[in-house]
């Protein structure tokens, strides 16, 4: 099956979702261009598992679709899409290794979210509830960073979305925090923002200052197996994505050098 019809595939599989706003979108795009007969072909190889759609590539499809979905509702949160968020946009769609076809559904889907009357929070739930793995949320949560920071400047609009969305998606609300840290040095951002390495390495672990020796092993190993790029693969991160979560893993690794530094581990 090509990508459009992986994309056409996880449409159909979102029915199992609940028709959320995702799904419907790309439904709407896929079925006006290519009517019912291609649909029915891809609904006849559909397989379901406890109310979700399965198959090798159907979380690659919910993650890139969310990503051209998320991306136009950033992209528009100052309140116009710069020629720079456009750029970034592209970017994005070239990581993800999208074909010509891919991409221009991709394009589609950007296009008509951008205009849509649902928010990013819709989108984000949906794919949330689409992937099961957290880290690869949190992936996506960084793109989302990557994007809004794109024209050299991050709107008020963009920083409520930032940190709003985190609970949409199911991940951790202090990634906000340590992301905002990370970006946002040396700009305003309507508030005082730490660049303690220190802090900042527990931030990334998931861990405190308060934790000993053995919790903060046990924290570390345990992110380290779940963040390991083969993981994330086996959890349906896209393959052009793992150079993303290779860059995730030499973080963690490096906050976990400097705790065990301080810490005399």
């Amino acid at each position: 099956m090509g990508w459009l019809g992986m994309l056409i595939g996880s449409y159909v599989g979102g029915s199992a979702l609940g028709g959320g706003p995702l799904f419907r979108l790309l439904g709407a795009i896929a079925g006006a261009v290519l009517g019912s007969k291609v649909e029915d072909s891809v609904r006849g190889k559909r397989r379901v598992v406890s109310g979700r759609a399965t198959g090798p590539h159907n979380h690659s499809m919910v993650f890139c679709a969310s990503v051209a979905a998320m991306l136009a509702k950033m992209a528009k949160a100052d309140g116009v899409v710069s020629r720079y968020e456009i750029a970034s946009v592209e970017t994005a769609f070239q990581r993800l290794g999208f074909t010509p076809e891919a991409r221009r559904y991709a394009i589609e889907v950007f296009r008509k979210a951008k205009d849509d009357p649902h928010t990013i929070y819709d989108y984000a739930s949906d794919f949330a509830q689409a992937v099961d793995s957290v880290e690869v949320r949190e992936l996506f949560y960084e793109i989302l960073w990557d994007i809004a920071c794109a024209d050299g400047s991050v709107s008020s609009n963009e920083l409520l979305i930032l940190q709003r969305i985190p609970r949409a998606l199911g991940i951790r609300l202090d990634w906000y925090a340590y992301f905002a840290a990370q970006r946002m040095a040396g700009r305003r951002s309507g508030g005082a923002v730490s660049r303690d390495p220190l802090a900042d390495a527990y931030a990334v672990i998931g861990a405190s200052a308060n934790d000993g020796a053995d919790e903060l092993k046990r924290k570390y190993r345990e992110l380290a197996k779940k963040n390991h790029p083969d993981a994330l693969r086996a959890q349906g991160l896209p393959e052009e994505m793992v150079g993303k979560a290779t860059e995730r893993m030499s973080r963690i690794n490096e906050a976990w050098a400097v705790i065990k530094e301080a810490r005399g581990i």
